[in-house]
């Protein structure tokens, strides 16, 4: 698919990736091309800056055509990084204009500006406004604007790109450069306003005219486009009517409007008609908003006639600056002769408000003046108006979300069109700054197909396209999945139960690490918690609701905060309010696993409040089951749907077995309490500073109020939470009376917190076996013996279309859970491309989650260059590939199919087909080994471990070893070893 017919040598220039038709003298400012061939394709006959994409360090670069041949065109736009060696257009992720019929091309849909050029003839293109996930384009003609456009381009992938056609052709080109300053463009200048070319425009008089109308297409209006927004500087303009054309039938009074228009209205419309647009017209007094039929207003005495002036201006609201170009509320207005004629609160598009005039007949024509200031007779009236909506002034949300009902205190919101891309309304004026600060969310109606998510995410997350989770300063509670997504993952929790459920978010805890971020139903039952991160953020935390595939209807309320920080109960309530893991069940203080299911072997109940220095001991009452609950300390986002003590910052201790689980280490109790139901099971930590804080403390476990061990533990930012974990059916326990002081002599304590003893205390980090318990010797009877240790170092990228999020995610989730020891980087969590190599240089190997959708994407084309065919003289990564059942394989559209059979490849749907997950583990495992054989340099490689007591997988029943290897030996050696499967 990407291959040039054309097998000469390829001229490689640093800076540039183009095909080798290009030749590129004086660092790129000469670009000579030869002709190709007429069966190749023109869009890989291109070439691309790659030392720098646009942005706000440098906004634009221009292309002059010195040469070319006659009916030969060139396309000058931006378009996404190319793949290394195989320069192309994406059609989807690109905007071009083309010289010779002068279209602008965005997605494969194109439109004429009637402004084409040739040889001698300036282009410039020009980044204008750039949003988290689309860009707004200015397209310039010797230094006047011919047309804007957005670019479905995210900022970092704007790469400057010139095609042409199978011509030859010479080019003067200037690429961008940093620090060079952005394009000044007069406003005052008609010339300078862009529309069809049949209106004229005269700088000296100032007039504009519409003295040819197009012959060719009937066309029901015409107008002008400001180059530039309307702004805080630039906030009001002006027309005088120099003349009214006569028409005939209903257009025969003649009529000319101004008014405000969004970034990429066409030029063939009046102001008012179209979506994100707003218009004053002359003949009825009249004001359309977003509509060509219906009139908001018609008054007679605002009709004009010649001489008249018609007016347009904006108040803004006193906020951030920076938001000026985002769908604020903003207060419009308009003038007849400097009296005010109507005013209209409205939600400006993204990209800001652009000032336009309209023409309804050949022989109108109108005086501009963009130099006169807004009348002050009324501008306090003005400021007076938009402030008494300062709450919807204080929302930045996404063009399709609309306004219901406003209050000082809440508002209801509706998604009225079935948009399946997730669209962000996040609230601006109080942020989530002290521990108490929230806001809750009511749904009153959805769709069947319609997901809902709240959290909180900052000013920098896009407003379309994006769920909260996809970055690591955003998280949010998924409602129908009944999820939470964060950075690190995907965790299912309890889900929503209709319509009339009050869901509450609020900020927990903050340090200079993390923000804990913790979600309740009104009920008070505990949902679960989620982080995001603050190290290097210096923007606030906002309240964020992402809806997609409406319509929906939902109430956000903020009247005060759902927690106050002088007000917090400190008890950790009844266990049925507790964050409950799937199949338990709550009955005020007892909990019972009625049943486990194919995502969890386990499941756990963590404390809906963490310990701190008064109350940082707890205990339960044993009531059987086929094994012993177990009781220990979580980090705040543990999963309550695995067990206890299989993720770094937890600790655990099962009676049944007698054995204690540290961050993901098993070790075995010799001499443990032999424990019965009935019993009590205690656990309690010493504090060796502040709570709440990263700190080494000492964990510590009793049976019926003797403490029977004791190790020092690592507590995570934000706490340990006391938590049980049950793990198998029938497991039930009741919680005992959770604040009373611990059971301990302060000599005791202050021993086990001896610096100086706990300086060689290596337990929490699971790869050494601990020479401090209770100051016996660990080979003695009553030390511990290890079950298995890990390296924690180890990292495998997985390359996946973030479109397929909800197929992947739970693969992915399934994969960390199996290999906690392994760090894995994705697709999703490396945005950029420099993220991307980076993460890719790092690992161990690619695992690659193929589909058609995968093979169809340019991005992931791209992606696959990187791990594929190294640059810099780079060894290939080793690949592996999970491929969808659906597609057929090789992917003939994609890979070089010599290479792609060599990978070894499974297929999986999703990560409920038994089979499929455990051919994946397997052909993983034998990567992983394979990694270890070619001289690894960590000491041990933990592989997937299965228990048979708890293990039921396919067709793989029976009793199976952990396999560890030795770097020290070079061969293996079986250990036991307990399941950490889904």
């Amino acid at each position: 698919m990407y291959g040039r017919k054309d097998k000469g040598p390829r001229f490689a220039t640093s800076g540039f990736e183009h095909p080798n038709n290009f030749v590129i003298f004086d660092d790129g400012a000469d670009v000579l091309v030869k002709r190709i061939d007429n069966d190749e394709s023109l869009t890989t006959n291109l070439v691309q800056y790659t030392k720098s994409p646009l942005s706000k360090e440098c906004t634009n670069y221009t292309m002059t055509i010195v040469e070319i041949a006659k009916d030969e065109f060139v396309m000058v736009g931006l378009t996404n990084r190319c793949v290394p060696d195989n320069p192309m257009w994406t059609i989807d992720r690109s905007v071009r204009y083309h010289s010779n019929d002068g279209g602008v091309f965005n997605g494969g849909m194109g439109i004429k500006t009637y402004q084409t050029y040739t040889i001698g003839d300036k282009i410039t293109c020009r980044l204008d406004y750039h949003g988290p996930d689309r860009c707004l384009i200015n397209f310039l003609k010797n230094d006047r604007l011919v047309y804007r456009q957005w670019a479905n381009l995210p900022p970092g992938q704007l790469y400057p790109t010139i095609g042409v056609s199978r011509t030859e052709a010479r080019l003067k080109v200037e690429w961008p450069k940093p620090g060079a300053g952005d394009i000044h463009i007069r406003t005052d200048l008609p010339s300078n306003w862009f529309g069809w070319t049949g209106i004229k425009r005269y700088d000296e008089s100032m007039a504009v005219t519409l003295e040819e109308q197009d012959t060719e297409l009937e066309r029901e209006a015409y107008n002008i486009q400001c180059p530039t927004v309307l702004s805080q500087d630039f906030n009001f303009f002006e027309i005088e009517i120099m003349k009214l054309g006569g028409g005939s039938g209903d257009n025969k009074k003649g009529c000319c409007a101004i008014g405000l228009v969004s970034g990429n209205c066409e030029p063939f419309v009046m102001p008012g008609w179209t979506e994100s647009s707003i218009g004053y017209h002359s003949d009825d007094g009249g004001i359309l908003i977003e509509s060509e039929s219906k009139s908001e207003d018609n008054n007679a005495s605002a009709e004009c006639q010649t001489g008249d002036k018609m007016g347009c201006g904006i108040v803004f609201p006193q906020i951030d600056s920076s938001s000026f170009r985002e769908p604020i509320l903003v207060l419009v207005y308009f003038t007849k002769n400097g009296e005010l004629v109507y005013k209209k609160r409205m939600r400006q598009p993204r990209g800001g408000f652009f000032p336009s005039v309209g023409f309804l007949n050949e022989g109108d024509s109108i005086k501009l003046d963009v130099t006169s200031k807004a009348p002050s007779s009324f501008q306090d009236e003005l400021s007076h108006t938009l402030n008494l909506a300062d709450v919807s002034s204080d929302f930045r949300c996404s063009e399709v979300i609309h306004f219901k009902d406003l209050a000082a205190d809440s508002a209801v919101f509706t998604l009225s069109l079935h948009e399946d891309n997730p669209q962000l309304i996040q609230y601006l004026r109080y942020p989530l700054l002290n521990i108490g600060d929230g806001f809750s969310l009511e749904v009153k109606s959805l769709q069947q197909n319609t997901e809902i998510q709240l959290g909180v995410s900052t000013k920098e997350h896009p407003m379309e396209g994006d769920f909260l989770g996809s970055s690591k300063t955003s998280c949010g509670y998924l409602l129908k999945l009944g999820s939470l997504a964060m950075k690190e993952g995907m965790r299912t929790v309890s889900a929503w139960n209709g319509n009339k459920e009050i869901i509450s978010c609020y900020l927990d805890f903050k340090d200079d690490k993390i923000a804990l971020i913790s979600f309740e139903k009104q009920s008070g039952e505990m949902i679960g918690r989620a982080t995001v991160s603050c190290e290097g953020n210096t923007h606030p935390l906002l309240a964020s609701v992402v809806a997609s595939a409406g319509p929906c209807t939902m109430k956000m309320d903020w009247s005060r905060s759902i927690y106050n920080a002088r007000f917090i109960e400190r008890n950790w309530g009844e266990a049925e309010t507790w964050i409950k893991g799937q199949g338990i069940k709550g009955d005020k203080n007892k909990l019972n696993l009625k049943s486990t299911d194919s995502y969890s072997f386990a499941a756990c109940v963590q404390c809906r409040q963490p310990m701190l220095t008064g109350t940082s001991y707890f205990g339960i009452k044993l009531l059987g089951g086929e094994s012993l609950p177990g009781i220990g300390l979580s980090k705040s986002t543990t999963d309550v749907n695995n067990l206890l003590g299989s993720e770094t910052g937890e600790v655990c201790f099962l009676p049944s077995k007698g054995e204690i689980i540290v961050q993901n280490c098993k070790w075995s109790l010799k001499n443990a309490p032999k424990f019965k139901a009935g019993d009590t099971l205690h656990c309690g930590f010493v504090f060796a500073e502040a709570d709440r804080v990263q700190q080494k403390g000492v964990v510590y476990f009793g049976h019926n109020n003797n403490v029977f061990y004791h190790c020092r533990f690592t507590t995570a930012h934000g706490g340990v939470y006391p938590t049980i974990t049950m793990a198998s059916k029938g497991c039930a326990a009741e919680l005992l009376e959770t604040s009373r002081a611990q059971p301990l002599a302060e000599s005791l304590t202050a021993e086990w917190l001896n610096e100086e003893i706990m300086a060689d205390v290596e337990v929490s980090d699971g790869t050494h076996p601990s020479n401090y318990h209770d100051k016996v010797d660990p080979s003695s009877q009553n030390g511990l013996q290890i079950v298995s240790s890990e390296d924690k170092k180890k990292a495998v990228y997985i390359s996946h279309t973030i479109r397929e999020r909800t197929r992947v995610d739970p693969i992915i989730n399934f994969l960390r859970k199996n290999y906690p020891n392994y760090v894995f980087e994705t697709s999703g969590n490396c945005v950029e491309l420099t993220d991307k190599q980076t993460a890719i240089n790092q690992c161990e190997f690619v695992l690659v989650l193929m589909s058609e959708i995968y093979t169809l994407s340019h991005e992931m084309a791209m992606e696959y260059a990187l791990f594929a065919n190294p640059e810099n003289g780079k060894k290939a990564k080793p690949v592996l590939v999970a491929a969808d059942p659906e597609m057929n394989w090789p992917p003939q559209n994609f890979f070089r199919n010599e290479n792609v059979k060599k990978y070894p490849h499974v297929f999986v749907g999703n990560a409920t087909e038994k089979e499929g997950m455990y051919r994946l583990l397997t052909m993983m495992d034998r990567e992983m080994k394979k990694q270890f054989d070619q001289g690894s340099p960590s000491k041990n490689i933990i592989l997937h471990r299965m228990d048979p007591d708890r293990h039921s997988m396919g067709s793989c029943n029976g009793p199976h070893e952990l396999e560890q290897y030795s770097s020290d030996t070079g061969k293996a050696k079986a250990k036991s070893g307990f399941c950490n499967l889904l």
